[in-house]
């Protein structure tokens, strides 16, 4: 698992926590702080995710051009 991945899981871990806090809540003040978070969070998932493919294609391509 490279280190990418592990980051993603990492993200994803802490999107969870961050949904469950705000699902714990009843006060719109802490909901409304904690969505700019999970937005941001959501947004680093994205480009882990377009990394870790443009890694992967590059290996890909490696293999099979030597």
């Amino acid at each position: 698992m490279n280190e990418l991945s592990k980051l993603e899981i990492r993200i994803k871990d802490k999107i969870t926590q961050t949904k469950h806090k705000m699902h714990e809540t009843q006060e719109r003040t802490v909901t409304d702080r904690l969505w700019p978070e999970i937005e941001t969070l959501n947004w680093v998932l994205n480009e882990i995710l377009v990394l870790n493919r443009n890694l992967s294609d590059r290996q890909t391509t490696k293999k099979l051009n030597p």
